[in-house]
């Protein structure tokens, strides 16, 4: 990877929210607005296409992610402890499921619906310890199979069109890992000066974009792994990413590194990029709806 690779968009800010550690961008699609978290602040935000109708819940525990239920009333959550269903408009958490012997020094990372509506989450040390965490999925409510591991930090998780292919980073190392079923092969490996691969997000044409945590962009990669392109972010630490907007062409991504609070910088913020290739209706969970 070089920065003389094509510009594919520019992003601007649309909420300049100062998030510690933003994370897990995520499009309703039915209700267009943005759900995305900010880990290290505990709290859980909204905001529509534009930026706006803002809205924001303080949570017990560090998010890892949101995903979306068929119930339109709900959501779920990856928290440290494990997935719970959310009611935004009451603030209820009803805790549904974590995985055998998860501790309390670990939590809940990235995590997304598949094409099937099966919630795919990795878990980690609080502390980013080497080889502690893994990747998981929610058979139901009480039931979590493990899938593979260990990883340090899980990123992703992320999934081709017709669903045969997931992709899943272990950020520490450099690589993404692509899955046929249970055969995994290495997709990506960053170099050092790329940063190192966090959240990602796959198009229409089943291109995968992955966010570079101390990369400054948001990278476009052909099944393949070509690299097709960037979008440079003028923050460091690019974190997740997501289409959204009326016609599934905005890329939302948020980034970390703010205080926790709105301030004059860009770190933390959301960003929005229009693109020439629109995305994928974010899966629904078959659960807690």
């Amino acid at each position: 990877m070089t920065t003389t690779d094509p510009i594919l968009a520019e992003a601007s800010p649309v909420w300049v929210a100062g998030a510690r550690l933003g994370e897990g961008a995520l499009w309703d699609d039915r209700a267009g607005r943005l759900w995305w978290v900010d880990i290290q602040g505990r709290r859980l935000h909204r905001m529509d296409e534009a930026g706006g109708d803002r809205r924001s819940w303080d949570l017990p525990q560090e998010p890892g992610c949101a995903a979306l239920a068929k119930d339109p009333a709900a959501l779920l959550l990856g928290l440290r402890s494990g997935v719970f269903r959310f009611a935004p408009e009451t603030g209820r958490l009803d805790f549904l499921a974590a995985p055998e012997g998860h501790r309390a020094s670990h939590r809940l990372n990235d995590g997304k619906i598949d094409r099937s509506g099966r919630f795919w989450f990795g878990t980690m040390h609080a502390e980013e310890l080497p080889s502690e965490g893994a990747l998981y999925r929610l058979e139901g409510p009480g039931r979590v199979l493990h899938f593979d591991g260990p990883y340090t930090v899980p990123n992703g998780p992320a999934f081709s069109p017709d669903g045969r292919i997931l992709y899943c980073a272990d950020s520490p190392t450099g690589i993404v890992h692509a899955f046929e079923g249970s055969a995994r092969r290495e997709f990506l490996r960053f170099r050092e000066a790329d940063g190192h691969p966090d959240g990602m997000t796959v198009d229409a044409e089943g291109c995968l974009w992955v966010c570079h945590w101390g990369g400054s962009r948001v990278s476009r990669f052909r099944t393949d792994g070509q690299l097709l392109g960037r979008i440079e972010l003028p923050v460091e630490n690019v974190t997740s990413c997501a289409f959204g907007g009326a016609d599934l062409r905005t890329l939302f991504i948020t980034t970390a590194g703010g205080s926790g609070v709105p301030g004059p910088g860009l770190a933390g913020s959301v960003f929005a990029a229009r693109t020439a290739v629109h995305g994928l209706a974010a899966g629904r969970a078959m659960l807690a709806g």
